[in-house]
């Protein structure tokens, strides 16, 4: 089911417990059919079903131990839309984190940041467009970055916004960026200092830039927006569809490498929220960041992409609950380290596990670079909340 801008104003969303392989079963058949909306992939050991109140598969999720989490998402999607659009247009370089920004204020603050900051920073696209035609842009920012040595140092890459409906992931690369150039935290200098002394820093605030485009109106819409296919596979004799047109593949289901791209955690149906496509990178956004991410292989030392919700830091693998990777001791440390000092800053409580521990998922960004361009640090970051209020987080909670 893909709910529009008018019909999302009718809907609930019930948290059903994934306790066995059945549930999980039962509730990934209703979403092939096109009977509710997944929000939450199950990694934290539940789903969020996105259901009109008076579905007849209500009982169904209420006998599986679901509870209904809201019976007014319209009233927060028309909230957070009134908030996006009082907030551009903007003068270049005016930006803030009481609110969400469009894509154009965002791109728009990037350029204003290397243009301020020319000894440390500079914008660039990613090569190609999107299917819509649009770019995916990113700022490095690093000490001397004119001197031609620059680009030969050690890479980190940052991005969000690969699930258009995440909203608060956008806005939090985008503080990281203002962060790494002394927009905010200044006290920070000298630590920022010692890592752009050593490091370039990529970050990507927007690698679906379609999606986040379309949840203006669609304000729920999770996946790119080329058209995928019909419903169940039919067309009609004009080439149209019987059922339903399909929009959009899961951008973080379609990477590869094959052999994993594609055996769990996906629904072959086209209009699944986690439709992996019909091959690794067949996205025009996923295979700009594979092509740029191959061209820095060996410079790239950390891989961090960061989605909402459920406040969670995950690590290698994703595609299988038994595989361990050799140097799991290091995981184990390294999630530690980042829960207690999240612990320590917000006072917000995360949980850090191997990403597919509960809810096995093929073709995600961090297992492709982990696994084909050998990256041992390669992590995904689940922001706020865990549910309250879900990809409507309000703005005073992105920092």
């Amino acid at each position: 089911m893909t709910f529009s801008s008018q019909n999302q104003f009718i809907l609930q969303i019930i948290r059903v417990p994934l306790t066995s392989q059945d549930a999980l079963d039962s509730i990934s058949s209703l979403e092939s059919k096109g009977e509710v909306d997944l929000l939450s992939d199950g990694k934290a050991g539940y789903v969020d079903v996105l259901i009109p109140p008076r579905s007849p598969h209500s009982r169904l999720l209420s006998a599986l131990g679901g509870v209904v989490l809201s019976r007014d998402v319209g009233k927060k999607v028309k909230e957070e839309r009134g908030s996006l659009l009082k907030s551009s247009p903007l003068k270049q370089g005016d930006f803030s984190y009481d609110t969400y920004h469009d894509l154009e204020t965002m791109y728009a603050h990037l350029e204003a940041l290397a243009i301020k900051h020319a000894d440390k920073a500079t914008i660039f696209d990613l090569p190609g467009d999107t299917y819509e035609g649009r770019k995916i842009r990113a700022i490095r920012i690093t000490k001397d970055i004119q001197t031609a040595g620059s680009e030969d140092k050690p890479l980190l890459w940052v991005d969000g916004g690969i699930h258009a409906r995440e909203w608060v992931s956008p806005a939090t690369v985008m503080y990281i960026a203002d962060m790494f150039l002394g927009e905010v935290e200044g006290e920070k200098e000298e630590e920022v200092g010692e890592i752009l002394d050593t490091f370039q820093v990529v970050i990507a605030p927007c690698i679906n830039p379609d999606g986040y485009v379309h949840t203006q109106v669609e304000r729920l819409w999770r996946k790119t927006r080329k058209p995928s296919g019909c419903r169940g596979g039919v067309a009609n004799w004009f080439g149209g569809c019987f059922l339903e047109q399909c929009f959009g593949v899961d951008p973080n289901r379609n990477w590869g490498p094959v052999g994993v791209w594609n055996t769990t955690g996906v629904q072959n149906n086209p209009c699944s929220i986690v439709y992996p496509g019909t091959g690794p990178f067949d996205q025009a956004n996923t295979a700009a960041v594979r092509s740029y991410l191959e061209s820095q292989q060996s410079k790239l030392q950390l891989y961090v992409t960061y989605h909402s919700y459920s406040q969670l830091f995950l690590t290698p693998v994703g595609y299988s609950a038994e595989v361990v990777p050799e140097d799991n001791a290091h995981y184990l440390a390294v999630g530690e380290a980042v829960v207690r000092a999240l612990a320590a800053r917000h006072d917000t409580e995360y949980t850090a596990m191997r990403s597919g521990e509960l809810y096995p998922a093929s073709g995600d960004s961090p297992d492709w670079v982990y696994l084909e361009l050998g990256v041992r640090d390669s992590y995904t970051v689940e922001l706020r909340d865990t549910g309250e209020f879900g990809f409507e987080l309000p703005p005073e909670q992105i920092l």
